[in-house]
C-alpha cells in the first residue's frame, strides 16, 4: 500500500473528519484485538483548544473519544461527561502545538523525535510565560541518566506496575500501538505554514523571530 491507492484520504488535524477517523480507527483496532472487554473500564480523549474556526465545522468542543464500558468498546468526534469520569488518557492540548505533528493516530513512528521535541518547545514557551512547561507524554520519553527504577512502561508512572496501569491498560495500549497503517495522513494547515518545525512538524519556538513568537503564541489562545 502506498499513498497513491484510491482509498487513502488527508485530512487537516483537528477537522471533523479527522476526528472522524481517529475515533473509528481507534474502534477497530481495539475490536480486533481480541481481548476481552469486560475486564476494562477506560477513556481515551483529546481536546484540541484554540483550534482555528474554519475546521471547527459547528462544533463547540475539537476533539474526540474511545471508551470501554460495560463490555463494549465505542468513540466518536466528541468528548461526552461519562468518557471523561473513566480512569484512562484525558487531555486538552492547544491545536497549533499538535497540528503538523500528529502524523497517525495510534502509531509510534516518529513518537521519540515528536515527544521530544514537543517537550522542549512546552519548555521554551514556559519559559516565556507561556504554559507550566509539561508536556503530557513526556513520561514515557526515554531519558539519558534516568535513574534505574522500575517504572510502568507504558505510561512512564512511578507509582504502579505495568500490569495496573490505568492510563494504558494492557492489551487495550498494545492493540492501538500496533496500528499497522504508516503513511502520513495529514494535510498541512495554512495557519502554521512559514513557522520553523522540526522534521516531524514539531514547532521550534526557540528558532522564530518575534513577529512568529507574538502570531505562534495568538495561536494557542493567548
Amino acid at each position: 500500500m502506498n499513498e497513491s491507492d484510491d482509498n487513502f484520504e488527508k485530512w487537516e488535524f483537528g477537522c471533523l473528519t479527522w476526528c472522524e477517523f481517529a475515533s473509528n480507527l481507534g474502534v477497530k483496532l481495539i475490536s480486533e484485538a481480541n481481548i476481552d472487554l469486560n475486564k476494562y473500564e477506560w477513556g481515551f480523549s483529546e481536546e484540541y483548544k484554540a483550534t482555528p474556526e474554519r475546521l471547527m465545522d459547528g462544533r463547540e468542543i475539537a476533539g474526540y473519544h474511545l471508551m470501554i464500558h460495560d463490555g463494549k468498546v465505542s468513540g466518536g468526534p466528541f468528548i461526552p461527561d461519562e468518557c471523561l469520569a473513566l480512569p484512562g488518557f484525558h487531555v486538552a492540548v492547544e491545536w497549533a502545538l499538535i497540528a503538523h505533528s500528529s502524523y497517525l493516530p495510534f502509531n509510534t513512528i516518529g513518537q521519540q523525535e515528536r515527544g521530544s521535541a514537543q517537550l522542549k518547545l512546552r519548555q521554551d514557551l514556559h519559559a516565556a510565560g507561556i504554559g507550566d512547561g509539561t508536556y503530557s507524554l513526556a513520561s514515557s520519553l526515554k531519558q539519558e541518566g534516568e535513574p534505574k527504577v522500575e517504572s510502568c512502561r507504558a505510561c512512564g508512572s512511578f507509582d504502579h506496575a505495568r500490569a495496573d496501569c490505568p492510563v494504558w491498560p494492557i492489551g487495550v495500549g498494545e492493540s492501538l500501538a500496533a496500528n499497522p497503517d504508516h503513511r502520513w495522513r495529514l494535510k498541512r494547515s495554512q495557519e502554521l505554514e512559514g513557522l520553523p518545525e522540526s522534521e516531524w512538524g514539531v514547532p521550534i519556538f526557540s528558532d522564530m523571530d518575534e513577529a512568529q513568537k507574538e502570531y505562534f503564541i495568538k495561536l494557542l489562545g493567548h
